[in-house]
């Protein structure tokens, strides 16, 4: 798997997320997930630019980390 920042990759539909997982890892971008309900695809690079060049990507969004603590935990 690629090391870096983790990204959201998110797709058009105008091509299959099989073909666009298949040239994001020949990108050197680690694949995480394929999320096929919401055409959106995860995982890890250096940089977005290769995956941004990717016919059938529409954006590369970095990912970030949401922790919303325990159920029982004081709003803060």
């Amino acid at each position: 798997m690629a090391k870096g920042k983790k990204w959201i990759v998110t797709t058009s539909g105008s091509r299959s997320l099989k073909d666009i997982k298949k040239e994001l890892t020949d990108a050197g971008f680690g694949v995480d997930q394929v999320l096929e309900d919401i055409g959106v695809i995860t995982g890890t690079a250096d940089d977005a630019e290769r995956a941004r060049k990717i016919s059938g990507v529409s954006d590369v969004s970095p990912d970030q980390e949401v922790d919303i603590g325990p159920p029982d935990a004081p709003i803060q």
